[in-house]
């Protein structure tokens, strides 16, 4: 897992068993992150749903610069840095709308929201040699957008993978997601759910996918909600976590659902009479037997790499805000012409994800109390090493029977140290220091 580069050995804080804590505490590796996951590589940024019309907008960020998602005019869908290109004010402040253009309320200027530059008041004022280069003055873009399965992801970067390869295996996870729509797509346009974790935001993500804590940190769901979907105890349930691979990761449950059979397990064990125009749907489009395995499989629960989780039923993206902040954004995903199906759906998405709903509620106080934690100084590291000598390696990736394993843990950090370990110009000497 060591990787060197000018500068900076990722290899000295994230190694094969362990991570140091300087990796969710230092504000220089914090920077360097930005600079390297979030600049370099593929984001998840929106969906394809939430942005359908011409006109449609969103305002992210891809990391922590600001970005507006744009359905322009030419029916093509742009991510534009959210910035005035006269004096840097942040043009478009409303998180979603409708518009034609984008126009700066310092001094006026306007963008098509293909990000154009279309208007100048009073533009006499800059002389003639203006001209010749307001066409170089339009908002500034994303290199390179792409999606898959309706998952709009963007690089600020020119030169790289494509997302096809960014992606790799974990594509079979959005596919899971889309088998269950008749229509093979989803809709995101509830509204997000928007929670400030106190911590570091590899903290949110990598939680996603422990298998370990469930029983600790979400005793009083277990409490409250009976029965259970599957038994959370490792050795009672067939279900593996795994390493698919590139960072992405995984908790499994397809083996357990598939051995008992059973529809609709995962979504509280609702028989298929009570949404049958939805179960019809479903066998129009795949046939009987395809529907019924999608029905007893179910959705994924599975973190694509670096900040896009799909929560089986919810979605989660997150935005790092600094190296002890973080938001995470939920929503339901929802299946166009479903609305009874749907219905089910927001409510169950209220009761885990909502402001005080079960699961993220718990998530995010055990993620406050880590970070306060590493105000101690000793140990210095954090342990990864729950089932490494159980890991098996096979065609899906690196995967351990025991669901309480750290093995998504060690295949993110894995992907951590190949990335911030990459080198590039201009490391910091506070960074060399801040891991000394």
């Amino acid at each position: 897992m060591t990787t060197k580069s000018a500068g900076f050995d990722a290899g000295s804080v994230v190694q094969e068993q362990r991570v140091h804590g300087s990796v969710y505490t230092s504000p220089e590796i914090f920077r360097r992150e930005m600079d390297t996951i979030f600049r370099t590589g593929w984001v998840y940024i929106a969906h394809d749903s939430e942005v359908s019309e011409p006109g449609d907008y969103l305002t992210r960020n891809i990391g922590t610069e600001p970005v507006v998602v744009s359905h322009g005019k030419d029916g093509e869908i742009r991510v534009l840095l959210n910035r005035c290109t006269h004096r840097a004010n942040k043009l478009c402040n409303a998180e979603s709308g409708n518009a034609t253009s984008f126009r700066c309320p310092y001094h006026g200027w306007t963008f098509s929201n293909t990000g154009s530059l279309t208007a100048v008041p009073m533009r006499e004022g800059y002389g003639d040699a203006f001209r010749a280069v307001r066409a170089e003055l339009g908002m500034s873009q994303a290199p390179r957008v792409d999606s898959y399965g309706g998952f709009i992801f963007a690089s600020l970067s020119p030169d790289g993978p494509t997302l096809l390869e960014h992606l790799g295996d974990a594509t079979r996870a959005i596919d899971r997601l889309l088998d269950l729509s008749p229509t093979g797509t989803i809709d995101l346009r509830a509204n997000w759910m928007k929670h400030l974790h106190h911590a570091n935001w590899k903290m949110v993500v990598e939680n996603n996918v422990d298998g370990y804590h469930a029983l600790f940190t979400h005793a009083s769901v277990y409490d409250a909600i009976r029965p259970a979907k599957v038994s959370h105890i490792p050795t009672k349930t067939d279900v593996v976590v795994r390493d698919i691979g590139l960072g992405h990761s995984e908790i499994d449950y397809s083996a357990e659902y598939r051995k008992l059979d059973e529809e609709f397990i995962w979504y509280g064990r609702i028989p298929r009479e009570k949404l049958p125009i939805y179960v019809a749907a479903l066998e129009k489009r795949h046939g009987a037997r395809k529907a019924h395995d999608a029905l007893v499989v179910g959705p994924p629960h599975t973190l694509i790499w670096p900040n896009l989780f799909l929560a089986e039923m919810n979605v989660m993206y997150v935005e790092p805000i600094e190296v002890d902040k973080t938001v995470a954004y939920t929503t339901a995903a929802l299946i166009p012409g479903q609305r009874d199906l749907n219905q089910r759906t927001l409510r169950r998405a209220e009761g885990a994800m909502g402001p005080a709903g079960f699961l993220i509620a718990d998530d995010g106080e055990i993620g406050m109390r880590n970070q306060a934690g590493l105000a101690a100084k000793e140990p210095e590291w954090l342990v990864l090493a729950r089932g490494l000598e159980t890991d098996v390696t096979d065609e899906t990736g690196i995967v351990n029977s025991d669901k309480s394993a750290e093995t998504p843990q060690r295949g993110f950090y894995r992907r951590w140290a190949e990335v911030v370990g990459a080198s590039t110009a201009g490391t910091p000497a506070a960074l060399t220091e801040a891991v000394r």
